[in-house]
């Protein structure tokens, strides 16, 4: 007859083997967006982040553009999607094309969503205007841990996406955004953050 303490060290250890394996599995697909390719797609895919008060993109925001335009001038795909709405008298995705266009991408090489909220909302509403041009796959560019959720969300809606990670510093909540990377996944998988 098993001890209260080995009973109690059966009981943590299945504990934590319910919660590792997982923490695991959700860590390791999150960390699918660390895969780099050198692949070519109809268009690059730059869901929005935060921007300051002055249209000046956040420090994540602009590592996704400047990685965007590095993979356009490599001629890696002809267009570049930049999707986000934003409040305010401005729209995440006008500050992003702004921002582009400075930088000499023509204006007729940028699609613009301008009204999503969210991840799911930047593939959705963006997808209708790539299949109206005939786009079909896309780099999705942006930070490694929100690569998995923003192609999910483009596949979901038709569109093939392969992996870009954009480079930058890691930001100071890295480890909070990869948490709740690994929260949101599963949840986008199964399309329930449409139930609101």
């Amino acid at each position: 007859m098993p001890t209260r303490w080995q009973r109690l060290r059966r009981f943590v250890f299945r504990l934590l083997l319910a919660v590792a394996v997982p923490a695991s599995l959700l860590l390791a697909w999150v960390g699918l967006g660390l895969r780099h390719g050198d692949d070519h797609a109809d268009c690059i895919f730059v869901p929005g982040a935060a921007v300051w008060r002055n249209r000046q993109p956040s420090d994540a925001l602009e590592y996704r553009l400047q990685h965007a335009l590095d993979l356009y001038r490599q001629r890696r795909a002809p267009v570049i999607v930049v999707a986000g709405g934003g409040s305010g008298n401005y729209a995440e995705a006008e500050v992003m094309a702004d921002w582009l266009i400075e930088k000499g991408v023509p204006a007729d090489a940028i699609i613009k969503e301008t009204l999503s909220n969210t991840t799911r909302e930047n593939a959705a509403n963006a997808a209708p205007q790539l299949r109206q041009r005939g786009l079909r796959s896309a780099l999705v560019c942006t930070q490694w841990f929100h690569v998995s959720r923003a192609s999910l969300c483009l596949e979901q809606e038709g569109i093939k996406a392969q992996p870009a990670p954009c480079g930058g510093k890691v930001l100071l909540r890295e480890p909070w955004f990869v948490a709740r990377e690994m929260a949101a996944l599963p949840v986008y998988a199964l399309r329930l953050d449409q139930w609101r």
